[in-house]
């Protein structure tokens, strides 16, 4: 028979064994929580580098060279002057009739006390369907109901300079009268037009 003192030294042996041992059997659940861990990680890291990437891509600005900047006036009648030459490139007589006034007419620095009227030149542009192209150098001059647009654009011919008339009919502004001369060497024989060039201050 075994002693009890010796059965209760066994118990307590066996009791401590049990709390030693009790580590051993969490530590799988410890490993399957790292394990996840590691796993969700895998999966947000590349959304997040993802977001990254795009947030910088937003916050970019273009670094290339110089973009020409206009005024309100200009975009404006950018738009209209381009409805004039779209309605001519499409030989389109109804859109561009719309774009002029009854008493429209051209007014060319070759023929200039022979000004050709709406119907005339309607017919020769809508015929040949050169309305110009490059349009630059645009200034819009503001008189309420009035309003002087001058530019220089490249014709069949060669570069020309324009200054249209747009005179305020109805809702919209149209186009009343376009006077055109060839564009060329800077060596004008028009009085005054010899002086020094300026800067323009940017309000046309």
């Amino acid at each position: 028979m075994i002693p009890a003192a010796t059965a209760r030294c066994r118990t307590e042996i066996d009791r401590e064994r049990g709390r030693r041992a009790s580590p051993v059997k969490r530590a799988p659940r410890a490993r399957s929580r790292a394990s996840t861990r590691l796993l969700i990680a895998g999966v947000a890291l590349p959304f997040l580098a993802l977001a990254a990437t795009t947030s910088l891509a937003a916050d970019e600005r273009p670094t290339g060279g110089r973009v020409p900047t206009v005024t309100r006036l200009v975009a404006l009648y950018l738009e209209r002057e381009g409805a004039v030459s779209d309605a001519i490139r499409d030989s389109n007589e109804s859109a561009l009739a719309n774009l002029l006034t009854d008493d429209f007419e051209l007014r060319a620095s070759a023929r200039a006390a022979a000004p050709v009227p709406r119907a005339e030149w309607m017919r020769e542009v809508l015929r040949t369907r050169d309305a110009g192209e490059n349009i630059r150098s645009m200034a819009v001059h503001d008189y309420g109901t009035v309003a002087v647009v001058s530019f220089a654009m490249n014709a069949k011919p060669g570069a020309i300079f324009v200054v249209d008339v747009w005179r305020v009919q109805g809702a919209e502004p149209k186009l009343s009268v376009r006077y055109a001369s060839p564009a060329g060497t800077s060596q004008f024989a028009i009085p005054g037009a010899g002086a020094a060039e300026s800067g323009i201050p940017k309000k046309y």
